[in-house]
This record gives C-alpha cells, structure tokens and sequence, in this order.
C-alpha cells in the first residue's frame, strides 16, 4: 500500500508541475495579450485558444495535486463530531463517492479521448489549436483522481485519519 501511496504522490507532483506550467502560461500570456492589445489592437494569435485549453490542464492534472493536500473544499460539519469507527467509516464512505464520481466520469472521458486522438481533433478559432492533447491529459487527470481517492478511501477504513483543516480564532 505504501508503495501505491508513494507512486500516486510522485505522479500527482509531477502532474502539479504540469499544471503550474500552464497556470504560468495563464498568467504571462494572457497579461502579454493584453498589453498587444492595448499597443497594437491586434490579438496574439492562439493565445485565446490555448488559454481554454490550459486551464482545462490546470484543473484537472492539478486534481490530483490538490487532493493530495487535502486541498479541494470538504464540508465537514459531521465528520469532525465523529471518532473512532464511525469517522472511518463515514470518511471511507466520502472518498469511496467521490472515487466513483470520477470514476464515472473518466470513463466516458476516456472515449472522447480515444475518438479525439484516432482524428486527430482540432478546434478552429482564430488559428487552428490541437485540442486531443487536452482530452487525453483531461481523461488521465480523472482516472489518476479517482484512483487516488479510492486509495483514500481504503486508508481512511483502514486507519482513522485525522481532520486537518484549520479553524479560524473566535472574534
């Protein structure tokens, strides 16, 4: 199990960076597009384009990072009144839904990926931008996902873990 644990934190890191690259991408080339705009009243070419598809890559190869972290928004009003085998339970119970939930949607993901890559998709705006990339990295982010919080879900019925979120002092 450690070693699932262990492979599955080194590909959400790496994913991370991935994901980091494109936020990047967001950052300086949508603030360069701008500044074109403003001086020159002509767009740089595909960056509107590849501003969809990277934040596409941001959100679902930095899923994975995210959850690692415990980073996603938990609601969890029940969860910290809870210890001992109600807690594990009521948490494998939680990561074992949002398991399927990607499950369900990697799986039709993973199609669109496969039809997307045999034609070899591309979206037509201003230029012409590749986009089968992003439906498999979309697809993989998904799967990766879900295969991590099942692994969660077998730890959480396993061992009790704790719930580390802060909580902000009484004003």
């Amino acid at each position: 199990m450690n070693l699932v644990s262990l492979a599955l934190k080194r590909v959400s890191g790496a994913f991370g960076v991935v994901a980091m690259i494109f936020l990047a991408f967001l950052m300086f080339g949508t603030t360069a597009d701008v500044i074109t705009r403003a001086v020159t009243g002509e767009p740089i070419s595909g960056v509107f384009e590849m501003s969809e598809l990277s934040l596409v890559m941001v959100v679902f190869l930095g899923a994975m990072w995210a959850q690692e972290d415990r980073a996603h928004i938990r609601v969890n009003m029940l969860s910290t009144r809870l210890s001992g085998l109600p807690h594990r339970v009521a948490m494998a119970f939680a990561w074992g839904c949002g398991a399927l939930a990607l499950f369900m949607f990697a799986w039709p993901a993973t199609q669109e990926a496969i039809y997307s890559v045999s034609i070899w998709e591309f979206r037509w705006g201003y230029i012409q931008v590749p986009i089968w990339w992003a439906k498999v990295g979309l697809a993989l982010g998904l799967w990766l996902a879900a295969l991590q919080m099942a692994l969660h879900a077998v730890l959480a019925a396993l061992r009790d873990e704790p719930e580390d979120t802060t909580t902000r002092p009484e004003t």
